[in-house]
């Protein structure tokens, strides 16, 4: 409940100060448009889900759901990735994923898991703190014939698999786990790790301060990140 609460007041505000800034016209307009965006999002989904035969729509908010963790206050709903911006972001990578483990934190329903899929990973694995949302993400993998590990776990409890890694995120948490969950990645027997945040909203927070992450490509809608090895460490 104190979730929601607070989830009710940050609208509240954003409102309250989308008037002061633009007034009632601006406050319209940006209904429009949300209105306008939520029209496209949901046919998305649905084009997406019938391909595969799943359900992996959202957006969904974590007050509905079964979550034990502390970090709940610190968790963003979900809301599955456009499909294209997804395998755009993994394409400008260049490699061959052949030997790489695909690690989703926060992984939802598990679309990222199904679109990780078409990139041929030797290991699939999502990571989700909500119950719920992580017995749905099995069951879309079950059904896409998709081979994935999904933990019900808090992602600042998961230890990280040795070897070649792609981490994915889409903005599942704030800088108060996104920063532990990091430094246990930087401190992981990793060998190469690339790190994909799509909507990196906390980018110059948590990556740009950390000099092992070296950035190699983005925009607006996602940015990529590799790590680099520790002084010292040999691969």
């Amino acid at each position: 409940m104190r979730y929601l609460t607070r989830r009710v007041k940050g609208r509240l505000r954003n409102i309250a100060q989308q008037f002061l800034d633009g007034g009632f016209r601006g406050v319209t307009g940006r209904i429009a448009h949300h209105l306008r965006w939520l029209r496209e999002f949901r046919q998305r989904d649905s084009a997406f889900d019938k391909s595969l035969g799943v359900d992996t729509k959202g957006p969904i908010g974590l007050w509905r759901l079964r979550v034990r963790s502390n970090n709940l206050p610190h968790a963003i709903r979900y809301e599955g990735v456009n499909p294209d911006l997804f395998r755009r972001a993994l394409s400008k990578i260049g490699e061959n994923f052949n030997g790489f483990s695909f690690i989703d934190l926060g992984c939802g329903k598990g679309r990222a898991l199904l679109l990780a899929n078409e990139f041929r990973f030797a290991q699939l694995i999502g990571v989700e703190f909500a119950l719920e949302l992580a017995a749905v993400a099995r069951k879309n993998c079950d059904r896409a014939g998709v081979n994935a590990t999904v933990l019900s776990q808090d992602a600042v409890q998961f230890s990280f698999p040795p070897g070649d890694l792609v981490v994915y995120l889409y903005n599942p948490f704030s800088p108060s786990v996104l920063a532990p969950v990091l430094d246990r990645l930087q401190e992981s027997a990793i060998s190469k790790c690339y790190i994909v945040y799509v909507n990196p909203v906390h980018r110059r927070q948590c990556f740009d301060a950390r000099p092992r992450l070296q950035y190699i490509t983005g925009g607006p809608d996602y940015a990529i990140w590799v790590v680099t090895p520790a002084p010292g460490s040999v691969r």
